[in-house]
């Protein structure tokens, strides 16, 4: 037998070897890659077995304990430990639906909640495991009517080169009987103008900052309207839905009004319609409010020009004054110089 050919047998049965090994590997290098997480949360009967509901939503009495349960599910590849927990609402500065940061002292009904008597349950899950959580909802005798929103909470944190806090949530609503006041007030409103080379054509960017005043969540829809002289309407309108304001809490909004030409000035109207989002329970009768902002709409390209254009006649006409005054200047030197010459000849 050559040595070549030897060589070449042996080379062979090496490569062999080694895809047989990276064979064996890759697939646990990809399981594991392929490894997720995640947290899923729902509202559930008691047979663990969805009921149509989006949010816990209770009404109760002052001194009421309420019973529910929370389906949680492990919805990833590997087993956890989930946190269940509440959490008091709030409304972001952007106007969405936030929840307090995990830690953070509970005042509202978030207080109010507890699994198996605790504010915290810790759950081990398997893959694809679900569990129900009982909770109670125990009002204060002294808790005020109204809405108290709050959340309940999924938690799951992995560990690594960077640690991951995985939260999940379901908004919570406890209506506690007694006087309800839906109310919403603009408190400030104000319009600004846009315009272009076009003077029939510009925008008006409108901001608004709505305060939930009373003791009920409230959304709305909103209606922006622009007129002008003699009540003329112009430019576009425009119907937004307003984000739902949780009681106490206060959004600010903004709008872009379109194909408003420059026509001087423009009167603004804000009309806002409250309403309830979901399966909230009826508060009874919703508040309207409305609030209008003057705005200066001026053709500035059209008054700059007609500014120029004044400059520069006031300049030709001041000019003008000067040559004549120069002109009279120069002819009464001249006569005065014709008389002085006159009388020096006749002198002599």
């Amino acid at each position: 037998m050559k040595p070549v050919p030897v060589l070449r047998r042996i080379g062979a049965l090496l490569t062999i070897a080694v895809l047989a090994l990276c064979g064996t590997a890759l697939p646990a290098s990809v399981a594991a890659a392929d490894d997720t997480v995640g947290v899923a949360i729902s509202p559930a009967n008691t047979k663990g077995k969805p009921d149509g509901r989006t949010r816990f939503s209770y009404k109760a009495d002052p001194g009421q304990t309420v019973s529910d349960q929370v389906k949680v599910t492990n919805a990833g590849t590997t087993t956890l430990v989930v946190t269940v927990f509440a959490a008091d609402a709030y409304n972001a500065d952007n106007g969405d639906f936030a929840l307090r940061p995990t830690g953070e002292k509970l005042t509202g009904a978030a207080a109010w909640v507890k699994f198996a008597g605790k504010q915290q349950l810790k759950l081990t899950l398997k893959r694809g495991e679900s569990r129900m959580v009982p909770f109670t909802v125990s009002i204060p005798t002294n808790a005020t009517p109204g809405d108290h929103p709050a959340g309940v909470l999924a938690s799951a944190t992995t560990a690594g080169q960077v640690t991951v806090d995985r939260r999940i949530a379901n908004r919570m609503y406890v209506r506690v009987s007694g006087n309800l006041q839906p109310l919403l007030t603009i408190s400030s409103f104000s319009g600004s103008y846009h315009s272009g080379l076009n003077p029939l054509d510009g925008s008006i960017t409108v901001s608004a900052t709505i305060t939930n005043g009373g003791n009920v969540a409230l959304e709305g829809a909103t209606t922006l309207s622009t007129s002008t002289w003699f009540g003329l309407g112009v430019g576009q309108t425009a119907r937004v839905d307003l984000p739902e304001i949780l009681p106490g809490n206060t959004s600010t909004v903004s709008f872009e009004l379109g194909g408003v030409p420059q026509v001087g000035y423009a009167i603004v109207k804000m009309l806002v319609q409250g309403g309830i989002s979901g399966d909230a329970p009826d508060p009874g009768p919703l508040p309207v409010i409305q609030r209008d902002a003057f705005v200066i709409a001026a053709p500035w390209l059209l008054l700059v020009a007609i500014v120029a254009g004044a400059g520069v006649w006031f300049l030709l006409r001041w000019r003008r004054r000067r040559e004549a005054e120069y002109a009279a200047e120069w002819t009464e030197q001249a006569e005065s110089d014709a008389v002085r010459q006159a009388h020096e000849v006749g002198s002599r």
